[in-house]
C-alpha cells in the first residue's frame, strides 16, 4: 500500500483494523482515495468515533514540542538522532511524526520518525527517522522539537468543550478506540448537524463549537477563527440530524 495516493474499492472507505499490515501498512496520514473521487487520509483513533462526526488531532506533548537538546551529533546522512527528552512515553509514540529543529545547527529542517524504543522519565531518547539527516546537528547548539502525526490517537471533535487540536475530517463509519481506518477529507459526506445550526444549500460550514462531531454555519460576520471545512450541497438539515456535505478540507 505505497505510493502518492491508495487505491480505496468501494466500501473499503468504511472498514477498520485492529492491526496493522506490517510492511504493508500506510504511513499515517497516508491518502486514500475511492473511485469518485473522494480523499480520505488513513489513521488511528484514540477513542470511539461514531459515523459521519468530525475528527480531530491528538493533544499535543508539551514537554517534548521545542527546545530538546540533541544528546549526540548527528552527521550528515546519519538515520538515527539521539535527543534529551524529558518525559515518559511508550514505544513508538512518536511513530510517522516528526522531530524538527527549532534552533541552532541545522535549524529549518524537519524529518519524519520512523520508529524509536520506550523512553521512561528523563534521558536520551534514540529516534530512528524514515530519511536522512540533511545538515548535521551539534550537541552544544542544535535544539529540537517532537511533533505527534496528526493522524494519531485521533479523536471527536470536542464542539462542547472548545478547540483543542486540528479538524481533521468526518469519520465514514463506527470506530472504536485503537482502530486504524479512513477519515474523509474532501467530497460529499454524511454529517452531523449542530443543534442550533443555521446553514443552508451553497453555506459554508465549520466544525462546531457547541455539538460534538458536529458542523455549524461558517459564518465570518462572527469573527470566528476557523477556515471552512466544507459547503452544504443539499437542503438544510434539521439540527441533530446528518446533513449532506461536500468536504474541502485539505489538511
Amino acid at each position: 500500500m505505497s505510493g502518492m495516493i491508495v487505491e480505496i474499492p468501494w466500501g473499503m472507505e468504511k472498514e477498520v483494523y485492529t492491526t496493522t499490515f506490517g510492511d504493508r501498512e500506510p504511513i499515517l496520514g497516508q491518502w486514500g482515495m475511492t473511485p469518485d473521487g473522494r480523499l480520505f487520509r488513513w489513521a488511528f483513533s484514540g477513542g470511539a468515533i461514531p459515523a459521519g462526526q468530525g475528527v480531530q488531532s491528538a493533544l499535543a506533548v508539551a514537554d517534548d514540542d521545542m527546545d530538546l537538546a540533541v544528546a549526540a551529533a548527528a552527521a550528515v546522512g546519519a538515520q538515527t538522532v539521539s535527543i534529551t527528552a524529558v518525559g515518559t512515553v511508550t514505544v513508538n509514540f512518536y511513530r510517522d511524526g516528526y522531530l524538527y529543529v527549532n534552533d541552532g545547527a541545522g535549524e529549518g529542517h524537519n524529518y519524519c520518525i520512523k520508529s524509536h524504543p520506550v523512553r521512561t522519565g528523563a534521558g536520551t531518547l534514540v529516534l530512528t527517522l524514515h530519511e536522512n539527516v540533511r545538515e548535521a546537528l551539534a550537541t552544544a547548539t542544535s535544539l529540537v522539537g517532537l511533533v505527534r502525526n496528526r493522524f494519531m490517537d485521533v479523536v471527536t471533535y470536542p464542539g462542547t468543550t472548545g478547540i483543542t487540536g486540528t479538524f481533521l475530517g468526518v469519520c465514514p463509519t463506527e470506530v472504536t478506540d485503537n482502530d486504524y481506518f479512513w477519515v474523509q477529507q474532501l467530497g460529499p459526506c454524511a454529517w452531523l448537524a449542530d443543534a442550533t445550526q443555521a446553514a443552508v444549500r451553497g453555506d459554508g460550514v465549520e466544525p462546531s463549537q457547541e455539538t460534538d462531531g458536529g458542523y455549524d454555519l461558517h459564518d465570518v460576520s462572527g469573527e470566528t477563527d476557523q477556515p471552512p471545512a466544507g459547503y452544504l450541497g443539499a437542503v438544510a438539515a434539521v439540527a441533530g440530524d446528518y446533513g449532506f456535505v461536500d468536504l474541502t478540507a485539505l489538511k
